[in-house]
């Protein structure tokens, strides 16, 4: 049996942000249940899998809504200090990375800042869009100006997409489709804007498996060959870019996925995600024995202990 597991993706909520949400009349807002956190629930699931620790991030919705930007900044410091009181209470079982109040940027600086150095968030959670504004987004260089500075670990989460049409079966349960699709969408963004190799100290997770970067890195870099020098797409190396991201295994792992993600990445860019409290207790152990299975074959087993747990030990020790 492997010794220990860390997982780098999962989730909390509070009463005020469920409440928040409702009043927004968002509870719905991806088609998918809102569920209640608790961390009896959470410990109990992480000593049954063997979990030594767990990263806490908010989800989606983001608590953000038009016209309501102090409400917004005041929900974000909310759970950002009752994450910050889970882990003092926990210290060896819970991290947690910071909600921010974009697309308020001035707030989302003052925000990062007071989480990092204050609260000692262990990194910083990012929707794939916030409200529309997208990560890559020229009007965020001063935020990641100050996360590059303090060497931070960002999860992007995927949001809904704004707009988003109507009436599809996939704007419905927006988990199935739309999360992975507005990830991906994000993750080009980050690289073809140049985010990521001119903010290097920054470490970037991308969810899900990869999501669908993997299916399309290789369209994406043979596209790149034509705009580029048409001058329609920044003079990027989209390999190095790449090759600086982590991904986690959020989500339900299978054998083609994982296979597909090596293909972009390396062994030691990847960490377990369990997915709780979105993914339930009985779903989140069977994916874990099936991943476990995985890394049981031959050409995974030297791999195992770096994916379970080694990779997230040394990023986040650094940090």
């Amino acid at each position: 049996m492997i010794s220990k597991i860390i997982d780098v993706h999962s989730h909390f909520t509070t009463k005020e942000y469920l409440n928040l949400i409702a009043r927004h009349g968002a509870s719905l807002e991806d088609g998918f249940p809102l569920p209640q956190w608790n961390a009896q629930d959470h410990l109990a699931l992480m000593d049954e899998c063997n979990i030594e620790w767990t990263l806490l991030s908010v989800s989606s919705p983001q608590p953000y809504f038009a016209g309501f930007n102090d409400e917004s900044v005041k929900m974000c410091r909310h759970l950002n200090e009752s994450m910050a009181e889970v882990k003092a209470k926990y210290p060896k079982r819970f991290k947690f990375q910071a909600c921010l109040p974009l697309p308020n940027i001035a707030a989302a600086i003052n925000e990062a800042i007071y989480a990092l150095d204050v609260l000692k968030a262990d990194g910083i959670k990012f929707a794939s869009n916030s409200r529309g504004l997208y990560l890559g987004a020229k009007e965020l260089d001063p935020l990641m100006a100050e996360l590059n500075q303090r060497t931070s670990v960002c999860n992007i989460h995927p949001h809904r997409p704004d707009p988003i049409k109507e009436g599809i079966f996939s704007s419905g349960p927006v988990p199935l489709y739309e999360f992975l699709a507005d990830t991906t969408r994000a993750v080009l963004n980050l690289i073809s804007n140049g985010v990521i190799l001119r903010y290097p100290k920054i470490s970037w997770i991308v969810p899900h498996c990869g999501s669908f970067l993997p299916n399309i890195y290789d369209r994406f870099t043979g596209l790149s060959k034509i705009l580029i020098p048409k001058g329609l797409m920044q003079d990027i190396d989209i390999r190095q870019s790449v090759a600086k991201l982590y991904f986690d295994l959020s989500g339900n792992p299978a054998p083609h996925l994982l296979d597909w993600l090596l293909t972009v990445t390396a062994p030691d860019k990847i960490m377990y995600g369990a997915d709780f409290s979105f993914t339930t207790s009985e779903l989140i152990k069977n994916n874990l024995n099936k991943l476990l299975l995985m890394l049981d074959r031959e050409d995974l087993s030297p791999c195992k202990e770096l994916i379970l747990y080694k990779n997230a030990e040394e990023l986040f020790s650094i940090h």
